[in-house]
């Protein structure tokens, strides 16, 4: 397992809750208009998000409005949100995370797949983000690309983060986790660092480049 220098490191559906009222302000920073509606988003253990915003800072899929980051949970589940064994805890960013991810990474993600084609080899993708229960019986949000040929599934590249940790990314190949991450956006943000576009687009390359290249090594090995 790789750890690189820059920021990287080694149920049942539930009643419903009643919302209240909401009489506070928008929460999104800098912004003084009156909130209009709370977060619909409600875990699989009935915990809904408390958060308020105003119209133009709620983020509307289908027929409920969410915060940025459980509309974020909702988009990367697609049609699996609304199956409540699905959905990450109110607080946990696992499933969204693992989305944008392989949103923003994909050309560099998806190109470290295709480098290792073998003849005959096509690529299948994951267009929405999968659930799966580990043996402990905790939850494991992952998504990710699968080669295969005329003979069957050959490999398959998963980006994934585990219920334990919400902020720590697992690349795993052929379930073989070979690197784990913590994104340096989290790292920054965690440490209230200030970051310019420019620094923000270095760390970001050099955080896609260790996924990379641990793609393209692990790839080459498969028998």
């Amino acid at each position: 397992m790789a750890v690189s220098n820059l920021t990287m490191v080694s149920l049942m559906e539930a009643r419903i809750p009643e919302r209240a009222t909401v009489t506070a302000g928008c929460r999104e920073r800098g912004c003084t208009a009156p909130a209009s509606a709370r977060c619909a988003y409600i875990d699989g253990r009935g915990r809904a998000c408390e958060t308020a915003w105003c119209h133009r800072h709620l983020h509307t899929i289908g027929a409920e409005a969410y915060c940025r980051r459980h509309a974020g949970t909702v988009a990367a589940l697609g049609g699996k949100a609304s199956d409540p064994r699905a959905l990450p805890a109110v607080d946990h960013r696992g499933a969204s995370l693992v989305n944008w991810i392989c949103i923003e990474g994909h050309a560099t993600l998806h190109g470290a797949v295709a480098s290792a084609l073998r003849p005959g080899e096509v690529i299948f993708e994951d267009r929405t983000v999968n659930v799966v229960r580990q043996s402990d019986g905790s939850r494991r949000w992952e998504r990710g690309w699968r080669i295969g040929d005329r003979s069957g599934l050959r490999s398959k590249v998963l980006v994934c983060v585990d219920e334990s940790d919400d902020s720590l990314v697992l690349l795993a190949v052929d379930d073989k986790v070979v690197a784990v991450a913590v994104p340096p956006w989290i790292t920054r943000r965690r440490a209230n660092q200030p970051v310019t576009p420019a620094l923000d687009a270095s760390d970001r390359s050099q955080f896609y480049g260790f996924l990379y290249g641990h793609i393209q090594g692990s790839l080459a090995l498969r028998s």
